[in-house]
């Protein structure tokens, strides 16, 4: 009977020293110095979005080009509303989850500002 106790909390012991908790590192999302050209194209790049295979090349999805700031400018409302994946729009990226929220605050920070090209 003690043994077999001490073998029970040996296993409890064992099975809970594997459990923690992942704590996310503290990351804040720099919204200063949001450009066109430095933030969303950026984010549109790293995103795979400027791909000839989504919206770039001669032939962009759904004919809608992404790859110089009057198209973006032209789009800028639909580009939010796809990335956020907000009711109504098409998401994007196409059949995968959504960017990054802090990729998204910074597109709409630059949206609100009147979409410069900066």
């Amino acid at each position: 009977m003690k043994r077999t106790l001490v073998i029970y909390i040996f296993i409890c012991a064992v099975i809970l020293s594997a459990c923690y908790y992942d704590v996310e590192p503290n990351t804040t999302c720099d919204m200063s110095n949001i450009t066109y050209s430095g933030t969303v194209t950026s984010i549109l790049n790293l995103n795979g979005c400027l791909t000839a295979n989504c919206h770039g090349g001669t032939n962009p999805a759904s004919g809608i080009k992404l790859t110089d700031y009057n198209s973006v400018k032209f789009m800028e409302s639909r580009l939010y509303g796809s990335l956020n994946h907000s009711p109504g729009y098409i998401a994007m990226p196409e059949n995968a989850g959504k960017i990054s929220q802090c990729e998204i605050d910074k597109i709409k920070a630059w949206i609100d500002s009147g979409a410069p090209n900066n």
